[in-house]
């Protein structure tokens, strides 16, 4: 008999630790577990929106750093303007980029200056000989420089010589028109 009351009491027992297992389980640990879950997604929510504020920090600093250096280009070419600088017929920077670059000019005309608007645009138009390697140092410098603006036609044909290319191309410098006083 004792035995008996013993497996009830057993029984009882193990009853009330799956009981107590059970709400345990469902009180304490499923809630954790589904919070948990929550503050997973809203971290991941949280990392998403630090990596595009980081992109976007880093697009600001870019752009104010391309505003500086738009602003220096205007006070340059504005300075350049005033000082009669575009008057020349080829400017000194041009004719060092054709030395850098080791291109043999053929011909170098000036276009006739037009404006859009505020903005005053100087062109030449240019004929070199080069070979392949020195055009493509001549277009990095270009573009590198800052009096040039834009390379607005380029175009490239078989040369005189073996390895050289005929390059014919129209590049022009931007500037702003220097705006007269209005007299009363």
């Amino acid at each position: 008999m004792n035995l008996r009351l013993l497996d009830k009491k057993i029984g009882v027992l193990i009853l009330v630790g799956v009981a107590v297992l059970s709400l345990l389980y469902f009180l304490v640990i499923r809630p954790q577990q589904a919070e948990l879950r929550r503050i997973k997604v809203e971290l991941q929510e949280k990392e998403a929106l630090y990596a595009k504020l980081g992109a976007l920090s880093r697009l600001i600093d870019e752009l104010r750093e391309k505003k500086v250096d738009i602003g220096e280009t205007m006070e340059r070419f504005l300075k350049a303007r005033e000082k009669g600088e575009m008057g020349l017929v080829v400017p000194e920077s041009l004719m060092e980029i054709f030395r850098e670059s080791k291109v043999k000019v053929i011909s170098i005309s000036p276009v006739p200056e037009r404006a859009e608007g505020d903005l005053l645009i100087s062109s030449w138009n240019i004929s070199i000989v080069a070979s392949y390697n020195q055009v493509g140092h001549f277009i990095s410098s270009l573009e590198r420089s800052d009096d040039f603006s834009r390379v607005d036609r380029l175009s490239i044909s078989p040369g005189g010589g073996p390895s050289e290319y005929r390059v014919q191309l129209v590049i022009s410098r931007i500037s702003l028109l220097k705006k007269e006083p209005e007299k009363k």
